[in-house]
């Protein structure tokens, strides 16, 4: 039994001591010892074995390293890791003393804030970095293997202790790839005793060493330097293959698009000529026999037009470029252009096709309209091939109507040979098509669906199908679409081809392809226009310079002189007096913008018929070119967002449109000096300062052009550049205009 005096000692001691029976339970404890691992008291332990401050893991270490020797010399200490209460580790240090009863003592403390020598040596052998510690006079005070491996030294790590550092750089200079550099290096850091991470280092075997530099420094006396080495060769390696992936599938993706761009020219261009020539043909006086030609002819051109479109959409769709272009537009007006579009080829097989447009539906929504007309002809047209008797119904509902968002419900039903259900579960994959006896004679790319639903995806809608074997089909395709408020509505509607508007018009048609030539001013005749044709953009430069037209009609790839080029010519010497519309096999919204964005009046995508091509070009001399028309509409809305941004206070109001003038004035001046002089990163740097006021102003129908400008990973010409800046040039001209008239 303890005297009380040494109890009292032994329980308010510094180190935590125990007293455990023979079978390793705690019969005492002190305050210490519990508080070490976190308990509040010692009754929380006492009774307990002493694995309980152990991992199993740890425990069964103890029992095979440690105790042997215990029972040997009855005596043992070390360093151990314990486990406390709120299973966090403890390193602690102990002393074990064996009793004669086969009990011991336990005497331990806190040693988580001590570094000693075996732990950090431990530590360093494990780190998978070459480490080397030298003191303030470059003498090694410690070194592990990995070192000593990547430096080639052919002694053990416990033998380097002591040796000057320098001599030893002296020795390892030779491994380096440049060795008055890494000398150098070295010297510079030791001087500036600075800590540098991450450095590159290569040695002559091609190996690849990050090196990371830190000094010692303790209470302001520099006690000696850490040098750490880390091998990244095959990290670098992994690294160059990646970027070099990357180069390669970027080059790919180039290529591709642009193989696309020219498979969409080459292939449009003829398809332009045979489905224009037999619609030609077709208004003439032709016997029965001729006319079922025709008919076949212009029915094989339109199918094969679907499947190159299906093939081009898809290709789009894979390299991540189909985007969904959003403006003002009439669903009723979409409805009912698929209607006339599809209504002859349902007749034709005697079924019944009938539309049904929910009123509710707001008359003015944001919508891609060739995305949502494409989407439309989809299914009907499915419905219309795999439909031979009964009906067909595309109706469009309101669903909801929440925060200025109307959902709308478009159902194509039909009463067809329907799809399995095993056909259901692979309908909306890439060229699926259900092979049975009632549908294998229907030709198709077996794209259109999977297209269907990509882009609805794209619009934030879902599509699905309900359907029966040998009943029908039901396709429901849910579209969310943001209602327009009455200041935005910008959009002219034109609902009539007035051909007095052409007649006597005097129109140049430019394109390299005899065919396509000898169709278009075929076309403007029927509509009683006076047609001239060029082959190439610098025979219609010179022509536009020696005589007079309402128009041209021009191709953008062309030899000798491309479209764009002629463009940039026409506009230099004639400035806007003579608008120029673009005739291109482009087969996507974002080139059909690209082409407004350099300047042209509209854009008119190949192939065409003679019913569409009056329509637009009555359309261009009603209301004028797409530009033109923004115009007219953009000098409003900026005093109009002005003045709200202002609070409607007359001398705000004065002072906004003061700064705004001197920021329109500036960009004019260094616009003056950087384009012509094709110094097209200072003219980038203009226009990045001044985008912001740009679009705090509401512009924010110029927001694709400045996109494109400023998009590096597009390669542009000097005559794209040139037309694109050219485009924003005459924007703050007439920014300026209108600041100075208000």
């Amino acid at each position: 039994m303890l005297a009380p005096a040494k109890l009292t000692a032994i329980e308010h001691a510094f180190d935590g001591i125990a007293l455990l029976d023979k079978s390793g339970n705690y019969m005492y404890m002190n305050k210490s010892h519990a508080n070490l691992f976190g308990y509040d008291n010692a009754d929380e332990l006492n009774g307990k074995s002493w694995q309980s401050i152990y991992t199993p893991a740890a425990a069964e270490r103890l029992k095979k390293d440690v105790f042997p020797v215990l029972e040997k010399k009855g005596n043992w200490s070390g360093e151990t890791i314990g486990i406390s209460k709120d299973k966090k580790p403890v390193i602690q240090y102990i002393s074990l003393t064996q009793l004669a009863d086969g009990g011991m003592v336990c005497v331990c403390r806190d040693n988580s804030n001590a570094i000693n020598a075996n732990r950090l040596q431990y530590l360093m052998s494990n780190l998978g970095k070459g480490i080397l510690v030298e003191d303030e006079n470059h003498v090694v005070v410690l070194v592990n293997r990995q070192f000593c491996n990547l430096f080639q030294i052919p002694v053990q790590p416990h033998e380097m202790i002591g040796v000057n550092c320098l001599d030893s750089l002296q020795q390892s200079l030779g491994l380096f790839k440049d060795a008055e550099k890494v000398k150098n290096e070295i010297f510079s850091m030791m001087g500036k005793q600075e800590p540098l991470i991450g450095q590159e280092v290569v040695f002559k075997d091609g190996r690849i060493l990050e090196r990371d530099y830190v000094p010692i420094i303790i209470e302001n006396t520099f006690k000696g330097q850490l040098w750490s080495y880390t091998d990244v060769t095959q990290n670098r390696q992994l690294q160059k293959s990646l970027v070099d992936t990357k180069n390669r599938a970027i080059a790919s993706e180039k290529a591709k698009s642009a193989f696309l761009s020219n498979m969409s020219h080459e292939i449009r261009t003829p398809m332009n000529a045979i489905m224009g020539l037999a619609e030609q043909l077709s208004m003439t006086q032709l016997n029965e026999q001729q006319h079922y030609f025709v008919k076949n002819i212009s029915d094989a051109a339109h199918g094969l037009l679907g499947i190159i479109n299906d093939i081009l959409d898809l290709s789009k769709i894979e390299a991540g470029k189909m985007n969904i272009e959003k403006e003002i537009v009439f669903l009723k007006d979409i409805n009912k252009s698929v209607e006339n579009i599809l209504r002859p080829k349902a007749e034709e097989k005697g079924i019944s096709f009938e539309t049904d447009f929910d009123p509710k539906i707001d008359s003015n929504l944001f919508a891609d309209e060739v995305r949502i007309r494409q989407v439309l002809i989809n299914i009907v047209g499915n419905a219309i091939k795999f439909t031979d008797s009964g009906s067909i119904t595309l109706s469009s509902k309101l669903v909801e109507e929440v925060n200025q968002t109307q959902r709308v419900l478009f159902t194509c039903e039909d009463s067809g040979i329907g799809i399995s259900e095993e056909g259901l579960k692979h309908i909306f994959d890439d060229f699926y098509q259900e092979v049975n006896e009632n549908n294998h004679r229907h030709n198709g790319s077996g794209l259109g669906l999977a297209i269907t639903r990509t882009l609805v995806n794209l619009m934030g809608g879902k599509v699905w199908i309900e359907s029966r074997k040998d009943v029908g089909t039901k396709v429901m395709i849910e579209i969310a679409f943001q209602m327009v408020g009455p200041d935005e509505l910008m959009k002219d509607v034109v609902e009539f081809d007035d051909c007095g508007l052409i007649e006597g018009k005097k129109i140049l048609v430019v394109d390299d392809n005899k065919l396509n030539r000898m169709l278009f001013a075929m076309m403007v005749k029927n509509m009683k226009g006076i047609p001239e044709e060029a082959e190439n953009g610098l025979e219609a430069v010179q022509m536009i310079s020696k005589n007079k037209y309402d128009l041209v009609l021009m191709d953008i790839q062309m030899p000798i002189m491309d479209g764009p080029t002629a463009l940039a010519l026409i506009i230099k010497t004639h400035g806007e007096t003579i608008p120029v519309i673009a005739l291109t096999a482009a087969a996507f919204k974002s080139e059909v913008n690209h082409l407004l964005n350099l300047g042209f009046a509209d854009c008119i995508t190949k192939p065409i018929d003679q019913k569409n091509l009056q329509h637009r070009l009555c359309l261009f001399f009603k209301t004028g070119s797409v530009k033109g028309k923004y115009y007219q509409s953009i000098h409003k809305k900026i005093v109009s967002n002005i003045a709200e941004m202002a609070g409607n206070e007359p001398g705000q109001i004065k002072k906004m449109m003061e700064y705004l003038l001197e920021e329109v004035v500036h960009a004019l001046r260094e616009w003056q000096i950087s384009v012509p002089a094709k110094d097209w990163e200072s003219a980038k740097r203009t226009l990045h300062r001044e985008k912001v006021m740009v679009k705090s102003i509401g512009i924010n129908g110029f927001d694709g052009l400045i996109r494109e400008i400023e998009d590096d990973t597009v390669n542009k010409t000097e005559s794209e550049m040139t037309l694109m800046f050219s485009q924003l040039i005459d924007l703050f001209h007439n920014l300026q205009t209108s600041i100075i008239q208000k």
